[in-house]
């Protein structure tokens, strides 16, 4: 099925809103918010709003054998780099000065993404001071486990 539009809408009892995905078929699915960051969908658990949209289009959301999301704790230290924030990875990991020289387009499309999500400083550059801090705040919560 492809997706025709993606609506937020308000989700009664929840703190966050909710999505309505309409397909081209004329179906309408709710991607209602689970915890801080998944969703549920017919009865199914995803971890992010993609991977509703993902099991919409290949058909899969309609039929029950897809295994719902496992739960993991983060106190275990297992999953422990899924708690850091993965805009912190890429500001950390990238060698801004390179990736400009040799890839432009690409360095534009990193710069932007770190731009939607907020992690440029008032200058307009990686913030590296906060990727920092919260690859620190990751770190810690693995030598806690």
């Amino acid at each position: 099925m492809k997706i025709k539009k993606t609506m937020g809408t308000v989700v009664s009892g929840k703190d966050r809103k909710g999505y309505m995905i309409h397909t081209e078929c004329g179906e309408s699915f709710l991607a209602e918010p689970v915890g801080s960051q998944r969703y549920s969908c017919n009865g199914l658990h995803y971890k992010s709003l993609r991977a509703v949209k993902d099991s919409i289009s290949k058909g899969a959301l309609a039929e029950t054998d897809d295994e719902p999301v496992k739960e993991v704790s983060t106190l275990a230290g297992e999953d422990t780099w899924d708690c850091a924030y993965p805009c912190a990875l890429i500001v950390s990991l990238v060698n801004f000065h390179k990736l400009k020289a040799a890839y432009p387009k690409k360095y534009n499309i990193v710069i932007e993404t770190l731009d939607n999500y907020g992690w440029l400083d008032c200058a307009g550059r990686p913030d590296i001071a906060r990727a920092e801090r919260e690859i620190a705040r990751a770190e810690k919560l693995s030598e806690k486990s």
